[in-house]
């Protein structure tokens, strides 16, 4: 696909339970929803009349992808607090925090940061899954299913089926945030929109909501760098 003077991957993506065309731009590629009866000169026409608004989402969504981590990477976060990295080869792998410091072994040829990725990860898979149960209490509603999420650009994701995901890299965000996460996300089992009345069940579950989705955003940049 070009756009522009860039050639621009993209997927064409077919559903029967689709009704109408649309559009989804990531950092990596273009995405077409089409329902599975429309002929292809129809949505190539429909992608020609979006041409401007695809460039300058494509755009935006090029100056907000996270940049490749540095080699030189001093510090990661957890729940909040700026963790100090003290990495030291070592024969066996092991990552342990100490206070405000993380100590991470390394093996001759292993990735440090696999290996922090992986500390945080199996924090992730408990404690995100911890404050979802709980706020889904005060829903009065669980999700069908929950995972954790690599998404690039997302925090979280609910199906219409209620399989709810959220991102593993939440955990490096304080508390307060991780439960916006989960409140929007478990709002969308009674609203599967961005309705008014989606927000305010937001609020309902999460006491200033909006000003948390605001920090959550300033965040994202650090948060996605890992």
């Amino acid at each position: 696909m070009q756009i522009g003077a860039v050639a621009v991957p993209y997927q064409l993506r077919r559903s029967s339970r689709r009704r109408t065309l649309g559009l989804t731009v990531t950092p990596h590629e273009v995405r077409i929803h089409a329902p599975s009866w429309t002929p292809r000169p129809e949505i190539e026409s429909y992608v020609i009349q979006q041409h401007n608004w695809l460039s300058r989402a494509w755009a935006r969504m090029q100056a907000r992808a996270p940049q490749p981590v540095s080699t030189a990477l001093a510090e990661v976060r957890y729940l909040g607090r700026v963790l100090a990295l003290d990495i030291q080869p070592a024969l066996l792998s092991d990552v342990r925090r100490h206070g405000d410091t993380l100590h991470v072994h390394v093996p001759h040829d292993t990735d440090h940061q696999a290996l922090i990725r992986e500390w945080l990860l199996a924090r992730a898979t408990r404690l995100l899954a911890w404050r979802l149960a709980r706020i889904a209490r005060r829903l009065g509603r669980s999700p069908s299913r929950f995972a954790l999420s690599n998404a690039q650009t997302q925090w979280g994701s609910c199906t219409r089926s209620g399989h709810v995901r959220l991102n593993w890299r939440l955990v490096q965000a304080p508390l307060t945030l991780i439960d916006y996460g989960a409140a929007h996300e478990l709002a969308h089992l009674v609203h599967l929109d961005h309705s008014p009345r989606f927000w305010a069940q937001v609020a309902t579950l999460c006491p200033e909501a909006l000003a948390r989705r605001a920090e959550l955003r300033k965040m994202s940049t650090t948060l996605f760098q890992l």
